[in-house]
């Protein structure tokens, strides 16, 4: 089963993230991204990222999504916002992770 979806909505390009992720749906995810990322200006686009789904980040997939946060901030998004539910866990580690790439317009809500 997917885990993601990937949908172009106006200026905002909408990614719902759902369950913990394996090699694959990181590899899956990475493709489909970049065939959405190929169809938009990114710097006039909002990223909005849906991860009330999205299960705790295990320490073998850090690096790999850290690696998406360095990509969605060298991409220039006007703003990156994201939506999890009330897990401190998760917050802390998607603010960590958006702090270590420099992401500075960055909204949890």
């Amino acid at each position: 089963m997917k885990k993601f979806s990937i949908k172009i909505e106006g200026a905002t390009l909408k990614i719902v993230l759902d369950g913990a992720f394996g090699d694959e749906d990181i590899e899956a995810y990475g493709k489909e991204y970049g065939a959405a990322i190929s169809k938009i200006n990114p710097n006039q686009f909002t990223l909005e990222l849906d991860a009330r789904n999205m299960g705790v980040i295990t320490p073998d997939k850090h690096e790999k999504l850290k690696q998406f946060f360095l990509l969605y901030k060298q991409q220039g998004f006007k703003t990156v916002t994201l939506r999890i539910q009330d897990s401190a866990i998760l917050s802390m580690q998607v603010k960590r992770l958006a702090k270590e790439v420099g992401i500075n317009d960055f909204r949890i809500l």
